[in-house]
């Protein structure tokens, strides 16, 4: 593999608005869980389980990094084992399966049960240094161009410092033993490994970097060509579409490895090429909860060319029907993202829908994003009053710490919210909950509950259901606990004109959750047409 870089280093005294991506104000320290795993260890998919409900706990601030050795990771395909992994392994003192070292803060593997504390302790301290940085990825040559700022905050207590860029790759399928234990990576009886060790683009401990002093900046770039697979034998392709670069600072070698990590950050990556114009579509998502056929997307556009962008016409297709046009002016600069509002019109059904740019800076360009339909849950909650106190029943399963569900209006603001719940002893173990919102005649609302495991709330962990009734306690809606990581329910409120109570609800199955609409007769209210909310 070839790492090929260029190392600039200046004083801040010298180069004052030198920085372009590191902060220069204080910050608390990133962690680091480098956790030592192997495709054979029964008792890892637990350890990854604890290192991704810290990840979620801090989001943007711990990463885990599964470093495959050792014992428990054999070197038959799929082989996760690398040469710097073993290394990184050797360096620390691991007398157990699954370990792990919290910003190298010992020479020693910990306990599972210890990384949480660990990671409390070093969250809540003054880093010495900022880091910061971008990684452009060119797609044709898979060279990703890394650039990499670090910033001194205070004086290091070395003179010098090391510097370690780490490539990461995430959802590679392959074995994993007791994989079920951890149910959100384990799909249809396949065992998704994320953030796994896949490569050191700087020497195994790090490159040497000085001054360390306060008010020094230190610009790193590397030109690294991203390999095709990734262990020998038996090794694994490399997607570049799933591939992140973690970067850290460790303080000084302590034997043979450096210690402890003084700072963290994963940098943001970028498709880039060396076009003039080069925009491509990472996301679209609902700008708001809808009760009508009047939506608006909210797409997120990178920049990956040479220029700014300051121009883009669009056009959004449902169904392979008329395009709907729409013109965007703005400014996105190179190698970077900004978020277009797409204003769509989508009448009841499922759909695909297709977003495409078709100019760019006022030529034609030709990229485009499409997304599959599939219905979900639409009830018509109609009350007697101006108001109504609905019930939001809750029956967790064993692992209610995976848990939450909130209520959204129509600007997604928050407006009732429950969980995470207890972990509960006993293998199918249930604990009911009950919560109380308060809703209004012409509301339009969307039920939401997420189960981070992935495996909704129910089965051999407990049979658990989430169900909203009214006043007078008519369910509403009425879900089963096997919806995976998230089920939506959107509801219309309106008011009786003769002041009764009566429940509409309509269910059309469906995993995914996005646009859909239909129509519901009702002898009290005639015909009504509702579309759920596009959430591609």
């Amino acid at each position: 593999m070839k790492k090929i870089f260029t190392l600039i280093i200046v004083a801040m005294a010298l180069h004052l608005n030198a920085q372009q991506f590191v902060s220069t104000t204080p910050q608390n320290r990133n962690v680091v869980i480098e956790e030592f795993t192997g495709i054979n260890c029964p008792n890892c998919p637990d350890g990854h389980m604890v290192a991704n409900n810290l990840m979620n706990a801090y989001p943007g601030r711990v990463w885990a990094v599964n470093i495959h050795a050792g014992n428990y990771a054999p070197m038959y395909y799929p082989n996760f084992n690398t040469t710097d992994g073993t290394a990184i392994y050797y360096g620390f003192n691991v007398t157990g399966f699954p370990q792990a070292v919290v910003n190298r803060s010992t020479d020693y593997g910990l306990s599972r049960t210890d990384w949480a504390t660990h990671t409390n302790q070093q969250i809540e301290q003054t880093a010495e240094c900022n880091i910061g940085g971008q990684v452009i990825i060119d797609p044709e040559t898979r060279t990703a161009t890394i650039n990499v700022e670090i910033y001194y905050v205070s004086n290091s207590a070395a003179s010098t410092n090391y510097l370690n860029v780490i490539m990461l790759e995430d959802d590679i399928i392959g074995p994993q033993a007791n994989g079920y234990v951890n149910p959100s990576q384990y799909i249809n009886g396949q065992y998704h490994h994320n953030h796994v060790f896949r490569d050191a683009v700087t020497s195994t401990w790090g490159d040497a970097i000085s001054p360390t002093t306060a008010g020094s900046l230190i610009s790193k770039t590397y030109t690294y060509n991203i390999p095709e697979t990734v262990g020998t034998p038996n090794g694994t392709s490399v997607n570049i579409n799933n591939v992140s670069f973690l970067v850290f600072v460790t303080e000084q070698y302590q034997g043979t490895p450096t210690r402890p990590i003084l700072n963290a950050n994963e940098l943001a990556s970028f498709l880039g090429t060396n076009q003039n114009i080069y925009p491509y579509i990472t996301g679209i998502i609902p700008n708001a909860v809808s009760c009508t056929n009047d939506k608006e997307l909210n797409v997120t556009i990178a920049n990956g060319g040479l220029q700014s962008i300051t121009s883009l016409d669009f056009e959004v297709t449902v169904d392979g029907g008329s395009p709907q046009a729409y013109s965007w002016q703005g400014n996105i600069p190179s190698y970077n993202v900004s978020t277009v509002n797409i204003p769509v019109t989508m009448t009841g059904g499922s759909h695909n829908v297709k977003v495409e740019i078709v100019k760019a800076n006022g030529s034609n360009f030709n990229t485009e994003e499409t997304v599959t339909v599939n219905s979900v849950d639409m009830s018509i909650a109609t009350i007697a009053g101006d108001e109504e106190e609905l019930t939001i029943e809750i029956m967790q399963d064993k692992y209610g710490m995976q848990t939450t569900w909130e209520v959204l209006d129509t600007d997604y603001n928050v407006i009732a919210s429950g969980g995470p719940y207890q972990y509960l002893s006993g293998s199918t173990a249930t604990e009911l909950h009950e919560e109380k919102v308060t809703v209004s005649d012409g509301d339009c609302v969307m039920f939401v509950i997420k189960d981070d495991g992935g495996n909704g709330i129910c089965c051999q962990f407990g049979e658990g259901y989430y169900r909203i009734k009214n006043s007078q306690g008519t369910v509403i809606v009425d879900g089963a606990g096997d919806f995976e990581s998230e089920a939506r329910h959107l509801l219309s409120v309106m008011k009786s004109e003769d002041g009764t109570q009566y429940i509409s609800e309509q269910i059309c199955e469906g995993e995914d959750y996005t646009e859909y609409g239909f129509n519901i007769v009702d002898p009290e209210i005639g015909t009504h047409q509702y579309e759920n909310e596009y959430n591609g």
